[in-house]
């Protein structure tokens, strides 16, 4: 159930929140809500690429890359973080990159408002990061995303994030392929990454389904880690989908309208 609650200040966007009236939201579909986090996809063979932390000044670029490879991805989407503008400012250039990311057929998820770390938070203050992020998602696409990713893969139990995940019927996504590209983001260095996925990445794609964590905020992630990852993993037989159809899941139940609650 939805408790009544107060936006913390961090200069929400424009409009009503994605509350509403409604004490409760029901979870979409059969993947599970609230926790634990979610590591592995449930049908075999598949890879889903995954970026967090855009849209950046790289997102573009990906953007073209992915399109010109005929792959799709997830993206976590983060409304207000690394000095952007939030990304529903209708005069800078997050909205048309994100419509068009959602245009090509990627799937698109939350990834909070400012990216803190939700189990050092308040429930206040981790409600805000949650609902913001809805609310510029609303204004720029009129619903909201059932998909979420917390910063720093951090949401346990006993933080009450977990609950909070539940109560706002959320799929809360992890990764059992981390490229920790973050760490790397350097010419030199970038390999590092490149090694980590090859060798988390089976020769034999029956043996298991990879949801892999990258981030499109890094350039070295987006000119050189991303087009190798595609490559080797159609090299070695896997379908490179989204985290929604890694899951089972249709893609009508990756978003909720955001009317529905008022």
């Amino acid at each position: 159930m939805l408790t009544s609650w107060k936006l913390a200040p961090l200069q929400p966007p424009a409009g009503s929140d994605t509350l509403g009236s409604s004490s409760s939201r029901p979870c979409i579909g059969n993947v599970p809500c609230g926790g634990p986090m979610i590591t592995t996809c449930t049908e075999p063979g598949m890879v889903a690429l995954t970026f967090d932390d855009g849209p950046y000044t790289y997102t573009n670029d990906l953007l073209n890359l992915l399109d010109h490879l005929d792959t799709k991805a997830t993206f976590f989407i983060t409304g207000n973080n690394r000095g952007k503008t939030p990304i529903d400012n209708p005069s800078a250039e997050w909205p048309g990159i994100l419509r068009r990311m959602n245009d090509a057929g990627h799937q698109i998820a939350s990834h909070t408002w400012t990216h803190r770390d939700l189990n050092q938070a308040t429930e206040t203050d981790r409600r805000a990061e949650i609902v913001n992020n809805e609310m510029a998602m609303r204004n720029i696409f009129g619903w909201i995303p059932t998909y979420f990713r917390p910063p720093y893969l951090e949401c346990n139990a006993g933080s009450g994030c977990e609950n909070t995940l539940g109560d706002l019927a959320y799929h809360s996504i992890s990764t059992n392929l981390d490229t920790k590209d973050y760490m790397f983001d350097d010419p030199n260095l970038i390999q590092q990454s490149k090694d980590r996925f090859s060798n988390g990445l089976p020769l034999d794609p029956h043996t298991g389904s990879y949801i892999v964590l990258a981030h499109d905020v890094h350039e070295q992630t987006v000119h050189g880690l991303t087009l190798f990852m595609v490559n080797l993993a159609k090299e070695r037989g896997y379908k490179l989908v989204t985290v929604g159809e890694c899951l089972g899941d249709p893609k009508q139940n990756w978003y909720r309208s955001a009317d529905m609650f008022r």
